[in-house]
């Protein structure tokens, strides 16, 4: 018997696995290539830097779109002025990729658009050939409430550039989730937002992300501390979170703890972050492969988010190594029912705080508690085998 054909569309390549979004993408495809033979579109910036044998043994077909970044910027600016888009859509634009889909559409029933911004592909297409076709949209998270939180946070010219952009993804958001005929998001937060605010005529899925087993060691001696924080470091949540856990937290706890050691794990750094390793005591390790060491070893984890929206994958992978995690408010909005027993919870104020107490030596054991209860709350919840199912169910005719 001969398997469906899905036609799966990404905004950038899923792999390797170095931001939350790829992690995603990633997932789903392994996922659905169980049931699948899946083609897979996506956009890239000059070559694949990269093995991508991983990404090509679970696809039956893949087509690579390349755009020149100043083809990009060119496609936003335009869009903005003169089709009233937001930027981002205008910027993960590719006529070649529509072309593409113009051409080959009828050869598939289900077609999966990863994130909001590879919708317009489907928007794009005449209404014959959309005909008896399911269309799902994995958003991951609400990208609207990413950029109202950000509004609340920046400054200056980026605070005006976040609040012209919100205001047309609102709008761009709303009317694609209206579109498709199956949607999923990867908390219940982003899920109220996007019915709820937005006011979307959708009823979308929560299907988490599942932990990744990148080696579980519970032996290795943890470094007294020593602080650690992940993520890909141009992507701005992740460069407010750590720029303000360093203006109002890392000087006070190196004052108080001069032995303290920041460790930035995280590929692609803006400037500012790379010049926080002037600073003592702060080193920035980059993009690594394999975290898990660098993450057990610290006393603490943490995840300082004061913007952003959707499930903290950092903080996801973080539990599942049984590290003990601290983080905002606003990173824990994703997790499905933490009762504060597996994570520290801090409002930003009082982050210091916290770490002050719990770096101490004598708060050794409450941490390892705390980290025995992030790993298992992590293997109740966000499973694997629990994820498949999920995706599965929701896939079926």
């Amino acid at each position: 018997m001969s398997r469906k054909k899905l036609l799966m569309l990404c905004y950038r390549a899923p792999y390797p696995l170095k931001s939350g979004s790829e992690i995603r993408m990633y997932q789903f495809l392994e996922i659905l290539s169980e049931k699948y033979d899946i083609t897979l579109l996506y956009l890239q910036e000059g070559k694949e830097a990269e093995d991508m044998r991983p990404l090509y043994e679970k696809c039956s077909h893949v087509e690579t779109f390349r755009i020149a970044k100043w083809r990009r910027y060119a496609q936003a600016v335009c869009g903005y002025l003169f089709l009233k888009q937001p930027l981002q859509i205008g910027y993960f634009y590719s006529d070649a990729l529509q072309r593409w889909m113009d051409a080959h559409i009828g050869e598939y029933s289900d077609i999966l658009c990863m994130h909001v911004r590879t919708m317009q592909y489907v928007s794009g297409l005449k209404e014959e050939k959309r005909r008896g076709k399911r269309i799902f949209l994995d958003g991951i998270d609400a990208i609207t409430l990413n950029y109202y939180n950000s509004c609340q946070t920046s400054r200056g010219i980026r605070k005006l550039v976040n609040g012209m952009e919100y205001r047309r993804m609102a709008r761009y958001e709303r009317e694609a989730y209206s579109e498709a005929d199956e949607s999923i998001l990867i908390s219940e937060r982003d899920r109220d937002y996007i019915v709820e605010y937005l006011k979307a005529d959708c009823s979308p899925s929560v299907i988490f992300n599942y932990a990744i087993d990148y080696g579980y060691q519970p032996e290795l001696k943890k470094q007294e501390y020593t602080v650690a924080f992940m993520g890909k470091m141009n992507y701005a949540p992740n460069v407010d979170a750590v720029l303000f856990f360093v203006k109002n937290s890392y000087h006070r706890l190196k004052r108080r703890y001069p032995e303290l050691q920041f460790r930035i794990i995280g590929g692609n750094a803006t400037a500012e972050i790379r010049k926080l390793e002037q600073t003592d005591g702060i080193r920035l390790l980059g993009f690594v492969k394999n975290p898990a060491k660098y993450l057990q070893e610290a006393s603490i984890v943490i995840a300082p988010m004061i913007s952003g929206s959707g499930l903290q994958n950092k903080i996801v992978q973080a539990m599942y190594l049984g590290c003990t995690v601290l983080t905002t408010p606003v990173g824990a909005d994703g997790l499905k029912n933490v009762t504060g027993r597996e994570l520290i919870i801090a409002d930003k104020e009082k982050i210091a705080e916290k770490l002050e107490y719990y770096l101490r030596p004598e708060a050794e054991e409450e941490r390892r508690r705390i980290g025995r209860n992030a790993r298992a709350y992590i293997e109740r919840y966000y499973s694997r085998e629990k994820i498949e199912r999920d995706i599965l169910e929701l896939f079926s005719p």
